[in-house]
């Protein structure tokens, strides 16, 4: 079923923790003026935004990455069978970096916040979505003796939304250590 976003986003500040309940904001827009209408998604914490989920500068970067893979291999074309599974083999590798560096689309976010919704936070935490991750770290039901037994994350955003809630319940000390 799909909701609509101004519920979504109701739903996504209930679940917020105390020390962070009108600190976090989750936006989300469309640009009813690009050919597609593509959109962006991005959080805030104290009116500052902290991640940004946009669906054209995540492809923009997809892309621009896959052409230099495919440039440096040199597997321009897809239609010689000596360069076909180079040129896939570069969207494959462009994907995982886009992983890596944190950059995903709206449609990416609003699909793990669909999910998110429906699931319990011993799920969220150990979902295999990031971007679930990430937004199970700001979660009320994700409790202090439980965060302090966290270990860092393999992904960029997890841990930047894992550092903000250890600032935010006053758990992180200096940089690199909790208290």
């Amino acid at each position: 079923m799909i909701i609509r976003w101004s519920r979504m986003k109701k739903q996504l500040e209930s679940r917020l923790c105390d020390s962070l309940k009108g600190r976090v904001s989750y936006n989300n827009t469309r640009y009813r003026g690009t050919h597609d209408q593509e959109g962006r998604a991005w959080v805030t914490f104290d009116n500052v935004i902290i991640h940004d989920f946009c669906t054209i500068n995540r492809e923009y970067k997809f892309n621009t990455l896959a052409y230099n893979i495919r440039s440096e291999n040199d597997c321009l074309d897809y239609r010689k069978p000596e360069q076909k599974d180079g040129y896939w083999k570069a969207y494959r590798e462009a994907d995982q970096e886009m992983i890596n560096q944190g950059i995903y689309s709206q449609y990416e976010f609003y699909n793990a916040v669909q999910d998110y919704l429906n699931l319990s936070i011993e799920d969220g935490i150990s979902s295999e979505d990031p971007i679930i991750r990430a937004i199970s770290m700001f979660d009320y039901r994700f409790g202090r003796r439980r965060l302090l037994e966290i270990e860092a994350d393999t992904d960029f955003v997890v841990n930047k939304f894992l550092k903000i809630r250890l600032e935010a319940e006053g758990l992180f000390k200096d940089e690199g250590s909790f208290a």
